[in-house]
């Protein structure tokens, strides 16, 4: 059996990143990896992988054993979070190329990318020989592409987790928040109010949002409460996708990424709002009477991608 190197942003609690690791993990297994080395925060074990720290010295010896180096999905090459961050996926894609290893970034996007010297970075990976970039949407696909990289247009790989997700779908009167900081939400309860919900659910998609927000009542298993629920409303991008795919109606505040990933495949605008709690409920009411039929083309992406993956490593 082969063996893979899975990094990305694992192991910190983000709901979006950990439902691209459970896609990527059972994704591999798929392909007959039969062992996957992950750096995870002090090396705690998860989904059966090998895990190291992510700082340890064994990093490139596990890097090492391993036919293919992954970047499973997400943000990973930008420097807006720190600058930090972008060196230590550098340093990772580096060392991959050097010890020649096919470089595969499964579902990932690019940017914001202030820094020169960050550009000349990411510029340096994407466009390598043994690189494949396989962008998350169209603006990371033409950014790699305009770069001289190996580029193909994906979507994000936690849409292969959801479509094995066969857990029972129920629908609550019940909206559910995720916010990164308090906001007065009044207009918006009485907005759902007068649309029968009743039941309001702040969850948390990343452990530094908003965790507290009266009469917001504190939310369950972040999956469930989503599929569950009759509207969201997410400063974050993964709850939004979430909900598409179970076509559950949402509202996106103030969220960049989603913009760049689904206006790819709507032009509706209802579901956009500012962080302005009175446009929020007014494309609530928008968004409660309007449907995005996207499951199935979102699966359509999802599975291509794969087979996608599955050729390009055939060829390698």
């Amino acid at each position: 059996m082969a063996t893979a190197f899975l990094w990305g942003y694992y192991g910190f609690g983000n709901f979006g990143d950990e439902l691209m690791f459970r896609a990527c993990v059972d994704l591999l297994k798929e392909m007959d990896f039969g062992t996957i080395y992950t750096p995870l925060p002090k090396g705690k074990k998860s989904m059966g992988v090998t895990s190291v720290d992510r700082f340890s010295p064994k990093l490139f010896s596990f890097l090492k054993r391993s036919q293919i180096s992954m970047a499973g999905g997400g943000g990973l090459l930008q420097d807006v979070t720190s600058f930090r961050s972008i060196l230590y996926y550098y340093y990772l894609s580096k060392a991959s190329l050097l010890m020649k290893k096919p470089l595969i970034f499964f579902g990932n996007s690019i940017g914001p990318v202030r820094r020169d010297v960050s550009k000349r970075l990411v510029h340096d990976v994407v466009t390598h020989r043994n690189a494949i970039f396989i962008a998350r949407e169209p603006v990371s696909y033409r950014y790699v592409k305009a770069m001289g990289g190996n580029a193909w247009l994906g979507t994000d790989p936690s849409i292969l987790y959801l479509m094995n997700d066969e857990t029972e779908e129920r629908k609550e009167k019940k909206a559910v928040f995720f916010l990164k900081k308090p906001i007065d939400i009044s207009h918006v309860l009485r907005s759902l109010r007068d649309h029968g919900i009743d039941d309001f659910v702040l969850s948390s998609a990343f452990s530094k949002d908003c965790q507290h927000l009266p009469p917001l009542r504190a939310g369950g298993d972040v999956l469930e409460e989503i599929k569950s629920s009759s509207i969201v409303i997410t400063e974050r991008f993964h709850p939004a996708l979430v909900a598409a795919y179970f076509e559950i109606p949402f509202v996106i505040v103030d969220c960049q990424k989603a913009r760049r990933f689904f206006r790819r495949y709507t032009k509706e605008d209802f579901f956009f709002s500012k962080r302005n709690p009175l446009e929020i409920s007014l494309k609530a009411s928008v968004a409660l009477k309007k449907k995005l039929n996207l499951r199935e083309r979102l699966r359509k992406d999802a599975v291509e991608m794969k087979e996608f993956l599955k050729d390009t490593l055939g060829r390698w």
